[in-house]
């Protein structure tokens, strides 16, 4: 059983990381104007995936961390890795919030108090993820 929640771990995992990359390429296109706005239904549906890749995240990475909680507690990777899952749960839902705005304006129309959120949640997704697999990986186990 544990090999199976491993690897819907780990495919999921791989999963969420190429929906984020299109997710992120399709944001990273209408802030350089290459799309005046992006599709509603597209992003709600994304982002909806999103969630149900992270709840699967956490229940198969519950399921694997219960057995080893005495050691895994003691261990500051993972505890960073926690810290970093925690952080992309909080920032998917001002995700959730700034997403709308590239649905109904150009980028470009924005004014700098409204594009400031959208470069910071940004950066947080982008590290939170990389920081995320770094220390998965890391931990090795």
């Amino acid at each position: 059983m544990y090999s199976l929640i491993l690897t819907t771990h780990i495919v999921t995992a791989i999963g969420l990381l190429l929906i984020v990359v299109y997710a992120d390429h399709m944001g990273w296109g209408w802030m350089r104007g290459k799309h005046e706005v992006l599709p509603a239904r597209r992003l709600e549906f994304l982002h909806r995936l999103i969630y149900v890749g992270l709840a699967i995240m956490i229940a198969t990475g519950f399921y694997m961390f219960w057995p080893l909680r005495d050691f895994l507690l003691t261990m500051p990777t993972f505890l960073v890795k926690m810290g970093l899952v925690a952080t992309l749960i909080i920032n998917s839902a001002f995700i959730g919030r700034f997403m709308r705005v590239a649905t109904e304006r150009p980028y470009a129309t924005l004014r700098s108090s409204e594009r400031v959120p959208l470069f910071i949640s940004g950066t947080i997704s982008v590290v939170a993820w990389i920081g995320t697999i770094i220390a998965a990986t890391q931990l090795g186990i």
